[in-house]
């Protein structure tokens, strides 16, 4: 499975603490190698009934750190959002960032 990085995601996650990061990137590499990741670490779920997404995770001290992907073509990964979660469920507002990167995917 190869992997694109939408600009605005490398901008999003250079913000992460180096240990986060660090920890999302991982559980990519692990991901990608077909490792089945716990709840704790990732989630793929459904925003609305088309736009279904995963969820790397990492946590610190200073909080919740989440990389969005999408699936294409069943053979890229594109992370599309790298966020600071603050909240139990996921946003509106982030579902709608989502959506909308993801209509940009042109490839």
């Amino acid at each position: 499975m190869r992997i694109l990085q939408f600009e605005v995601f490398r901008k999003e996650i250079a913000d992460f603490p180096p240990e986060a990061r660090e920890d999302i990137f991982s559980l990519v590499a692990r991901f990608i190698n077909g490792e089945r990741l716990n709840n704790r670490d990732f989630k793929t779920f459904k925003i609305d009934k088309l736009t279904k997404i995963q969820e790397f995770k990492a946590k610190d001290a200073r909080g919740n750190w989440r990389a969005i992907s999408t699936i294409v073509n069943d053979d890229m990964l594109v992370f599309i959002y790298a966020f600071h979660k603050k909240s139990q469920a996921l946003l509106e507002k982030d579902k709608t960032v989502i959506r909308n990167r993801i209509r940009r995917i042109e490839l």
